[in-house]
């Protein structure tokens, strides 16, 4: 099974647009807050350093409001991925990290 933090789109790709490679990027924080960043992880850490950043992270992540444009499930409609699919994952790796 392909993992979906692992089809998040780089925020860097040059072929989005501009607000298409925001929106990865915010999306990339969110799941890097969530599970701990591949810079923390390699240098040894399990999770954020920050706390509060997780907590916010998951929060984010957990809300079913579409209200705002950046919403955790609005992002993942505009590029493509399976909100559920992407939740599942995170829950899965805070568990196991």
């Amino acid at each position: 099974m392909k993992r979906a933090t692992a089809s998040l789109p780089a925020p860097d790709v040059r072929e989005f647009e501009p607000h298409r490679r925001l929106m990865a990027a915010v999306l990339r924080t969110v799941v890097d807050d969530c599970t701990g960043s591949v810079h923390r992880r390699a240098a040894g850490h399990r999770v954020s350093a920050d706390p509060q950043s997780v907590r916010d992270a998951l929060a984010y992540m957990e809300s079913a409001d579409r209200a705002w444009p950046f919403s955790f499930e609005n992002l993942c409609d505009a590029l493509g991925m399976d909100v559920g699919s992407l939740r599942q994952e995170l829950r899965r790796d805070r568990r196991v990290g």
